[in-house]
């Protein structure tokens, strides 16, 4: 068993094979479920995740408004306690600063959800978001998921294509989160098959 009683195959430490100029591994970038101490680097990395993806698609005051209501250093520090209604906090770490962190759960049996996914927008590109993903992903799978929904934009030039590289495909729209009816904005539904890994059977 690792951290936090989860089993080692969760928690996920630099397992992806990736080219050495993008290989995490290099950095020594756990990733792990969050603890109390973790709240103010995932506050830092969801403003300034949140500020860089939609800078140019909401109004300052919009994305102000957001941070306020949901990326203080106290909701998290609740939210890492007791997480309600989801599996919590995912954050990768290296050498003790949070540099990437996201989250999700059951939407309903055998349907998993994205919930967020923020990195350090200075840490793109380094497959810290592809770590943070299979861990939700690990997560899901072993409460019986075989289907993953995520919720982008269509304006979101980061994560749409990120996802759309991972195997998810459109699969209809709803409402924009956080925007009023009237606005007309709305959110691209995504959804791929998840597999849980294979086991050889023994002889």
């Amino acid at each position: 068993m690792g951290e936090l009683g989860l089993p080692d195959w969760m928690l996920g430490e630099c397992t992806r094979p990736l080219s050495v100029s993008q290989d995490p591994c290099v950095r020594r970038i756990s990733v792990r479920p969050a603890e109390p101490g973790d709240a103010a680097g995932i506050a830092r990395v969801c403003v300034e995740g949140w500020r860089d993806t939609y800078a140019g698609i909401y109004t300052g005051e919009h994305i102000e408004s957001v941070i306020a209501e949901y990326y203080t250093v106290e909701r998290i520090a609740a939210e890492i306690t007791a997480p309600e209604g989801w599996d919590g906090w995912i954050v990768a770490v290296e050498d003790g600063e949070v540099v990437g962190a996201g989250g999700g759960g059951l939407i309903e049996p055998g349907a998993g959800e994205v919930f967020v996914l923020y990195l350090d927008p200075k840490r793109r590109r380094e497959g810290i978001g592809t770590l943070i993903l299979d861990a939700i992903t690990r997560q899901q799978l072993a409460q019986g998921a075989r289907e993953q929904w995520v919720s982008v934009e269509p304006d979101n030039e980061k994560g749409l294509p990120f996802y759309n590289a991972r195997g998810f495909e459109a699969r209809g729209k709803r409402p924009a989160w956080g925007s009023a009816p009237e606005e007309g904005r709305f959110s691209l539904r995504l959804m791929r098959r998840v597999d849980p890994p294979h086991t050889p059977q023994q002889a």
